[in-house]
């Protein structure tokens, strides 16, 4: 190794030079400063702006201010900062719609290519002239010709969304007529996708990312792994702004063209009117009636903007040469965006004005005291102590939300909420904010899409807690990296709590109201199996066993296969992915009105016309037509068998066990032994055959014959007592709903199907049923966490 001594003038000269490459990568990556004096702006009028800005009804989270290339005002309202991602939602747009101009330019597509010439594996067979018109450019100006706006239903009921998104009908000629339509932005991400083989967020970083020195950003992708492209972007105030430069700059970046002006010029001039019939002094008030571009809106005073919901803002003004951002949680855009022409747009003079110190003090001191309010105690709570370190079992709401747990030390709220599949810790501070992370997710505009959030690291939060009575908790939870807070009530009762979740998209809404009771512990509670039977025989069945699922106590659901609603079972059941799933076998059709066939060819199971006989035991109603009336054969019943699990293991892999319906699996000694020998082959439980005793799960029920409803509940509630410590019990039942689908299905001796059905959903969904299950401490399981631990 050899030390160079370099002479004190070349020190200095290396310095200089580490200095001014420092200062060069520094500037890649942040944009310069300067005050706004210096760029021609007054500093009081700035302070004017965001003095209004925090008295308005929005809740602005940052702001930032270019003039001339340069930042001259910065602030973010605590505990929102600077280092913060923060959800663009459809600000995400302009950054897709910039993909599409980075792939025009490198003539991987042009906005007249057909959409569908793109995906003809997912285009309808026969496509509607519409369809065929429909061209790249009609996506990016909002005109695909659809009557509504698809977006929700497409990206909540679909696995796959280009092929519903193709298949949605369109009814205006392509180009005609405005409709915002997120859907037609995720296509330009799928498209995208590919021609090049990448998702935008890859294909964007080395293209316009890494130059404007963009880092550690996120996209959302849909359940095949596009990014959703009209939504999902996540990136820093500072982020918005250079990019909002670039097209200021028109596309030059550091001297260097690195997106075409063409394309600037293209993607930011209007290409259609929201609403040409719209009376002027409607149009001069709306900064939403000023024409639609590229993923980009005109706005008044010739700026134009990316803009997404709750007030996310980039605001470019080319005749001021500035750049306005704001990310907020807004309920009125309009107002919003009014505040920056009232305040801002009068203060970019273009000639220079003259220094102001005090102004300019004035600005800095109320950005560094901005801050959004923190709850302060408003009572002293006598309560506290009671509910100290105790637990609260759910007995009314969705049954993903399990139990909520409060724990107070030193000044500290420590809350564990607990759900079908994980438990979040949550920490709140008396006066002050905590902050932490959480992978339980907060509100969110799109939350209903499948997939949406998926992959994305835990959620950065803030939280503080205040009594704002003394049985009143306020628990506020803000996701310090999205536009939104979440207001947890909890009031308490004795030995009871109400939580109420509220925040800005339920607020006019009726709201899930969860209800609580502490939990009584129980040393070797009895373990119990609500298992709801027959999925598939009808929809109405299938809405009550998830009903009974999802407000209720129902722990397993056992599927049919050949039945005629089984496809809406597995969507339904793929939907509820924590539901224990078992395959309900059957060889029997027992209803009148409606029938299922076998999948196989077994001649012995099913009558002359194909279908399987109506009874299992012979039955004098029904003569001749039940399986023991017949020269059955085992082996039809076991390829028939092996033909419900596969079917049954192809849509629903998850399965955990097979069950006998109307006692398919058990009716003969031999018809057990070959379920035994097929369950080994799929390590698949038997569950209904004497099997059942091997996993030493024992029956229960009560007598329900004669009693009314409430008669029924009571009961029910009852046998809870008869249930010995220590033991494991299955109860089965059939839930349904009381409609006219279910009252036309029934057979000769049970024609009040409906009734007694919904008296079965009536009693699992009971909120007097839920809360003795916690009171008796009984341990409600599933097939699935019984059968795991014996194995």
């Amino acid at each position: 190794m050899f030390n160079y001594v370099l002479p004190r003038g070349l020190k200095v000269l290396a310095l200089s030079l580490l200095s001014i490459n420092l200062l060069f990568a520094q500037t890649n990556r942040s944009l310069p400063r300067s005050t706004p004096e210096a760029e021609g702006v007054s500093s009081e009028a700035i302070n004017q702006f965001i003095e209004a800005a925090s008295k308005s009804k929005h809740e602005f989270h940052s702001f930032m201010l270019l003039r001339h290339g340069k930042v001259i005002s910065e602030a973010w309202w605590a505990p929102y900062r600077s280092d913060l991602k923060h959800t663009m939602y459809s600000v995400s747009k302009s950054f897709t719609a910039t993909a599409v101009g980075f792939a025009v330019s490198e003539k991987k597509l042009s906005v007249n290519d057909p959409v569908i010439s793109f995906f003809p594996e997912e285009t309808p067979a026969q496509p509607s002239e519409f369809l065929k018109q429909l061209k790249v450019k009609d996506l990016l100006s909002m005109s695909v010709g659809h009557k509504t706006d698809p977006t929700f239903e497409i990206a909540s009921k679909n696995e796959n969304w280009i092929k519903a998104f193709l298949n949605t009908q369109i009814v205006n000629e392509p180009g005609t007529k405005f409709l915002y339509n997120s859907a037609a932005t995720y296509m330009l991400s799928a498209i995208v996708q590919k021609v090049t083989g990448q998702k935008i967020l890859d294909y964007l970083k080395p293209r316009l990312f890494e130059p404007l020195g963009v880092e550690g950003i996120d996209w959302e992708v849909d359940p095949q792994g596009i990014n959703v492209g009209g939504w999902g972007l996540r990136l820093k105030t500072e982020d918005m702004a250079k990019f909002g430069q670039l097209f200021l700059q028109k596309g030059v970046w550091n001297g260097k063209q690195i997106l075409p002006k063409a394309w600037v010029e293209e993607a930011s001039t209007m290409k259609i009117m929201q609403d040409p019939s719209a009376p002027q002094d409607k149009k001069d008030a709306s900064d939403w009636l000023q024409g639609y571009c590229y993923q980009m809106w005109r706005c008044r005073n010739n700026a134009f903007r990316g803009d997404g919901a709750n007030g996310q803002f980039i605001i470019v003004m080319p005749d001021q040469d500035a750049v306005v951002i704001i990310t907020a949680e807004a309920p009125d855009m309009q107002s919003e965006i009014n505040l920056v022409w009232e305040y801002l747009l009068p203060a970019l003079k273009t000639q220079k004005v003259p220094t102001n110190k005090a102004a300019y003090a004035k600005l800095k001191n109320t950005i560094q005291s901005l801050s959004l309010p923190i709850p302060q105690q408003q009572a002293n709570s006598t309560i506290q102590a009671n509910i100290q370190g105790k637990t609260f079992a759910i007995t009314a709401g969705d049954v993903s939300f399990k139990y909520i747990k409060f724990d107070f030390q030193d000044g500290t709220c420590a809350v564990k909420i607990g759900t079908d599949t994980v438990a979040h810790e949550l920490k709140f501070g008396s006066g002050k904010w905590i902050f932490d992370q959480t992978t339980k997710r907060g509100p969110y505009l799109v939350a209903g899409a499948k997939a949406n959030r998926t992959g994305l690291p835990a959620f950065k939060i803030a939280g503080s807690y205040t009594w704002q009575d003394n049985n009143t908790l306020i628990l506020t939870l803000r996701y310090i990296e999205s536009p939104h807070t979440e207001t947890i009530v909890c009031k308490f009762d004795g030995d009871k709590v109400s939580v109420d979740f509220q925040n800005i998209f339920n607020q006019n809404t009726k709201r899930t109201l969860f209800k609580g009771i502490q939990t009584v512990s129980r040393t070797n509670a009895p373990k119990l199996i609500i298992r709801g039977d027959d999925m598939g025989y009808s929809h109405s069945g299938n809405d009550a066993l998830i009903q009974s699922y999802r407000n209720g106590i129902e722990t397993s659901i056992e599927v049919i296969v050949p039945s005629p609603w089984f496809p809406e079972a597995v969507k339904l059941l793929k939907d509820n992915p924590n539901i224990d799933v078992g395959l309900h076998f059957a060889i029997t059709s027992e209803w009148d009105n409606v029938k299922w066939r076998p999948l196989t060819d077994c001649p012995s199971l099913k009558n002359a016309d194909g279908y399987f006989y109506p009874m299992l035991f012979h039955n004098k109603n029904y003569p001749k037509q039940a399986v023991m009336d017949q020269d059955w054969k085992v082996e039809d019943i076991e390829k028939e068998l092996h033909a419900q699990i596969k079917m049954a293991l192809k849509y629903i892999p998850r399965l955990s066990h097979v069950s006998g319906h109307m006692f398919s699996l058990g009716f003969a000694p031999e018809v057990k032994e070959m379920a035994k020998r097929v369950a080994k082959q799929y390590n698949l439980p038997m569950v209904d055959t004497d099997g059942t005793q091997d996993y030493k799960i024992n029956y229960t029920g009560f007598d329900a014959r004669g009693l009314n409803t409430q008669q029924k509940i009571k009961a029910f509630i009852e046998m809870f007592d008869k249930l010995e410590d220590g033991k494991t019990y299955v109860f089965v039942e059939h839930p349904g709903l009381d409609n006219h689908e279910l009252r036309a299905i029934s057979h000769i001796g049970y024609e009040d199907v409906a009734e007694g059905r919904q008296d079965v959903t009536t009693i699992f969904t009971s909120e007097e049923v839920r809360e003795a299950v916690v009171k008796k401490g009984i341990d409600l399981v599933s097939y699935k966490e019984v059968l795991q631990k014996l194995k």
